[in-house]
């Protein structure tokens, strides 16, 4: 597996720790759905795969990636 690989698959997996984290405790403000969407669209556009991988994540989260 390259750098490339092993980046995107690191963010994936923070996206994994995130959705974990927000089902055990979910923010107040919003629906941890809601939370997840955001963080996708601030990492829309992203060249770091690393970000990418954590969008990609956050989006199967919430069953649109």
């Amino acid at each position: 597996m390259g750098h490339r690989e092993r980046d995107f698959l690191t963010g994936f997996g923070k996206a994994a720790l995130l959705a974990q984290r927000l089902s055990a405790s979910p923010p107040r403000y919003t629906t941890a759905r809601d939370y997840l969407k955001d963080v996708a669209q601030l990492l829309q556009g992203s060249d770091d795969l690393v970000q990418r991988g954590l969008m990609a994540g956050c989006l199967c989260a919430v069953g649109e990636g």
